[in-house]
C-alpha cells in the first residue's frame, strides 16, 4: 500500500510575492494512509539565477563538429529547516510519522542581501522556491515544490524617470538620381519610467516632405542579455505596440498623447550579475520603396506606480530610521504606501508560465503542480495624467526652501 496520499506547500494567505526582508512563512501538508517510519521531514528555500545555451560548431575535417555549452549561476541564498524528526546527518533511530493529517509550520525570511527579481527567459531564469522532502531510509525520498516571485524594487517617483523623453531622426528619400524628399519624426514621451498597467503617452511630429507613402508605428521591446563564460547571447522581444494612419505624400501627421499601455512584465533588472533586461521604445516610419526610419528610447520598467504630487519617491536613506537594520546595499524593505494609497496589486506575466520541475536532479518525481508563473506589480483602471511639474523638493509647508538627499533606489538607471 502506498502511504503517502498527499504532500504539498501552503502558503500563508496564499501569498505569491516577497521583497527583500519578508518573511516567507506557511506549512507542508502531509497526509498518510498509514504510519510511516522515516529520518525527517526537511524543508529548504533557495534563491538562483542560473543561465545555460549552446551552440554548435564546425570544426576541421579531422576534428568534425561539436556542441559548445555556456553555463553560469549566482545563487542568492540557500537556506533549509528540519520540520519533523533529524537531519540527514543526525544519528539515532529513527522516528514514526502516525497515519493522519499533519501539518508542519515554517519560516524563513529573505534576506537584505541582494537578490534579483524574478525572471523566466529563453536562456536563463532568476528563481526562488521552496522544497520539502521526506526522507526515507529505505527508499526513493518523496518531494513537492513551490515557486514564489521575488520583486527587487523599482520607484520611478524619481527626477531622472519622471523627465520626458525626446528623439528626432530624418532621412532624405531618392528616386533614382533625383532627391524626392525629407522624410522626418520628433518624438516626445510624458516620461522614461512606468509600471506595468500605466501606459506611455506618445507626443511625435511625421513629416513627409517626400512622394511616397509612409505609416508610423510604435513598439515597446524587451531586450534580454545573458552572460556566462566570457560569452554573451542577446534575446529581443516586442511586448506592446500601436500604428498610426498612412500619411500620403507632402503630408504631416501629429500624435498628441498616444496611449500605449504597458501589459503585466518583468521590471528592468540591472543588478544580476549573469542577466540584464532592459527595455526600449522604438518608433519607425514604414517608408514605401525605402529603408525604414527608426528612433529609439530608452524606458524603465518598474515596481512603484506614478504617485500624486509632489511625487515624492521612496527614500532609501529613512529606512534605518524605521528600525529595520540594513546590514547589505541595495536592497531595502518594501517601499511604504503613501496616505490613502490602496496596496499594490500584482498580475501574472503576459509570457505565461514555466514547469519548475528542471532546477535539481530528481525534480521530475516531485508531487504538486510543477507549473509557476512570476507575478509583477500591476496597475488597474490607469488613467493618463499630463505630465507632472518639474522635480522639486520644496518645503510643502512654503516657507521656500529646498532640502537636499540622496538619489533614491533607481536614480541613474539607464
Amino acid at each position: 500500500m502506498v502511504k503517502l496520499k498527499d504532500f504539498h506547500i501552503v502558503l500563508d494567505n496564499n501569498k505569491n510575492v516577497y521583497t527583500a526582508g519578508d518573511f516567507v512563512s506557511g506549512h507542508v501538508a502531509v497526509d498518510l494512509r498509514g504510519d510511516m517510519k522515516m529520518r525527517g521531514i526537511r524543508i529548504y528555500m533557495r534563491g538562483l539565477a542560473k543561465v545555460h545555451w549552446s551552440e554548435s560548431r564546425g570544426g576541421g575535417h579531422q576534428t568534425g563538429s561539436y556542441t559548445k555549452y555556456y553555463d553560469a549561476e549566482e545563487e542568492y541564498f540557500y537556506m533549509k529547516q528540519v520540520l519533523f524528526g533529524k537531519d540527514e546527518d543526525e544519528g539515532g533511530s529513527n522516528p514514526i510519522l502516525r497515519a493522519g493529517h499533519h501539518e508542519l509550520r515554517f519560516s524563513f525570511q529573505i534576506p537584505y542581501g541582494r537578490v534579483a527579481t524574478s525572471f523566466e527567459g529563453k536562456y536563463g531564469r532568476i528563481r526562488y522556491w521552496l522544497k520539502a522532502e521526506i526522507d526515507k531510509p529505505w527508499g526513493f525520498n518523496s518531494k513537492t515544490k513551490r515557486a514564489f516571485t521575488v520583486i527587487d524594487h523599482i520607484d520611478i517617483n524619481t527626477p531622472q524617470l519622471l523627465a520626458p523623453q525626446t528623439g528626432f531622426q530624418e532621412k532624405t528619400v531618392c528616386c533614382g538620381l533625383c532627391v524626392a524628399g525629407n522624410i522626418s519624426m520628433s518624438i516626445k514621451t510624458d516620461r522614461k519610467g512606468y509600471c506595468p498597467g500605466e501606459s506611455i503617452a506618445i507626443s511625435a511630429e511625421f513629416q513627409n516632405g517626400s512622394a511616397r507613402r509612409i505609416k508610423p508605428r510604435a513598439t515597446l521591446y524587451q531586450r534580454t542579455t545573458f552572460f556566462a563564460d566570457g560569452k554573451s547571447r542577446s534575446v529581443r522581444n516586442a511586448v506592446a505596440g500601436l500604428q498610426g494612419n498612412t500619411i500620403r505624400g507632402r503630408r504631416t501627421e501629429n500624435w498628441t498623447n498616444k496611449l500605449l499601455k504597458i501589459p503585466p512584465i518583468t521590471p528592468t533588472l540591472t543588478n544580476c550579475g549573469i542577466i540584464k533586461l532592459e527595455y526600449f521604445l522604438t518608433i519607425c516610419l514604414d517608408i514605401t520603396g525605402a529603408m525604414n526610419l527608426y528612433l529609439h528610447l530608452s524606458i524603465v520598467v518598474g515596481t512603484v506606480p506614478l504617485r500624486a504630487p509632489p511625487y515624492t519617491p521612496f527614500d532609501v536613506l529613512g529606512v534605518g530610521s524605521s528600525g529595520i537594520e540594513v546590514s547589505y546595499p541595495g536592497i531595502y524593505p518594501s517601499p511604504p504606501l503613501s496616505e490613502g494609497e490602496a496596496p499594490p496589486s500584482y498580475a501574472e506575466c503576459v509570457f505565461g508560465g514555466v514547469d519548475i520541475r528542471d532546477d535539481e536532479p530528481g525534480d521530475a518525481e516531485m508531487t504538486g503542480d510543477p507549473m509557476f508563473t512570476p507575478m509583477y506589480t500591476y496597475v488597474s483602471n490607469y488613467e493618463f495624467r499630463q505630465p507632472p511639474p518639474p522635480y522639486s523638493l520644496t518645503d510643502p509647508n512654503g516657507h521656500g526652501e529646498e532640502t537636499t538627499r540622496q538619489p533614491s533606489l533607481c536614480e541613474g538607471v539607464s
